[in-house]
């Protein structure tokens, strides 16, 4: 018999090592549904954006958390004045503001304790006031633990697929000259041939940021994407986000690693990377768009870092996550497994139900000003 209780806000500031032990023996992503993680994303934006918390604990009869339903919830008002009580899972706000991107996303179960997890929290979910959930960014293969009951359409809600996305994910537990050699010729190039150019010319460096050394690496970060986007990679709560993680980072196992390339003496790109119980994960980079019309720096800091990661001994992945690049899935082509994401909408709403048939039914450009008309 498991139990499943509301933690309040000063239970979710205090419940780092639980909430550790648990996520610890479970499948659930050891970053993106960690505590560091999860917890700064909440102190963030929560205010932010208005949120309520909605965090649901699974105890087992000796009061041990076995699982975690990390969610919350915002009432709504639409521009036709219709008020939509919306659960969203913390570390995401659909079609409300942006926020850092949190994927892997979904709940948190022991071994062995799945199915009853599932069963608890659907049961829990029923009893509170919502009127739809969005779930965003839940791995394919991590689907399977929110599909029953509320979220699998049986007990009259309606699913609606949002978002299909993908990611890769490159295996680093082999041999790094086997993984070039798998590449194909123009990606080898760009990854690793063109160090050869670059030092026939100068000095080429890769190495570890030091803040002492080299300043503010988010600075410097910012400073790229000034330059190729126009805003910077991180605005102001992103900042802080990131900073609050890395201070709590260890609690999961985790560390930075931040990295510079830096040609006779001047830093051309840089690489944010977090390193969290074998796996990479590649967050974001920066670089001198116009440094050379032979070199392309983004290809190339990939290429060294994965490189690293092939070298150390306790990482078996290096993840580049979901998103593509400017020009195109650039990803695609460096030797990697692809892990698919959906965002979706599981409707409660009689009213909501009948909305979206309408919104889905009508012509294109109906829709998109149906969207518009009541704020859906």
């Amino acid at each position: 018999m498991l139990s499943v209780r509301l933690v309040s806000e000063a239970g979710f500031a205090e419940m780092a090592q639980e909430w550790q032990a648990c996520l610890e023996e479970s499948a659930a992503n050891p970053l993106f549904m960690s505590w560091p993680w999860l917890y700064s994303w909440w102190e963030t934006w929560s205010q932010v954006l208005g949120m309520e918390l909605v965090l649901l604990g699974v105890f087992d009869h000796q009061g041990r958390l076995v699982g975690i339903g990390p969610f919350c919830r915002r009432v709504l008002v639409t521009p036709a004045g219709a008020r939509v009580a919306r659960l969203y899972m913390i570390g995401n706000a659909w079609r409300l503001a942006p926020t850092i991107r949190t994927e892997y996303c979904g709940i948190i179960a022991r071994r062995g304790y799945e199915q009853s997890v599932r069963v608890a929290l659907d049961s829990a979910l029923g009893r509170l006031e919502w009127d739809e959930v969005i779930c965003t960014d839940v791995p394919v293969d991590q689907l399977a633990n929110l599909q029953i009951g509320a979220f699998d359409g049986k007990g009259g809600n309606r699913i609606i697929c949002r978002t299909e996305d993908r990611g890769i994910r490159i295996e680093t537990s082999g041999c790094f000259d086997d993984w070039l050699s798998g590449l194909g010729k123009n990606t080898r190039l760009k990854t690793y041939n063109r160090r050869t150019y670059l030092r026939k010319q100068g000095e080429l460096v890769f190495r570890q940021h030091d803040e002492g050394r080299d300043g503010d690496f988010f600075e410097r970060l910012n400073a790229f994407h000034v330059t190729r986007w126009g805003k910077p990679a991180f605005d102001r709560e992103a900042l802080r986000f990131h900073r609050l993680l890395l201070k709590r980072l260890h609690l999961c196992a985790g560390k930075p690693a931040m990295t510079l390339i830096l040609y006779n003496g001047r830093c051309v790109s840089v690489s944010y990377d977090l390193v969290v119980r074998g796996c990479r994960y590649n967050l974001q980079a920066g670089y001198e768009e116009d440094f050379s019309a032979k070199v392309s720096l983004g290809y190339l800091h990939l290429g060294f870092a994965i490189e690293a990661a092939f070298k150390e001994e306790t990482t078996t992945a290096y993840d580049l996550l979901a998103g593509a690049g400017k020009k195109q899935f650039y990803k695609s082509y460096l030797n990697g497994d692809t892990v698919r994401f959906s965002t979706f909408q599981v409707v409660r709403s009689p009213v909501l139900k009948a909305l979206y048939h309408i919104q889905r039914v009508s012509p294109p450009f109906i829709a998109r000003a149906f969207s518009r008309k009541v704020g859906l």
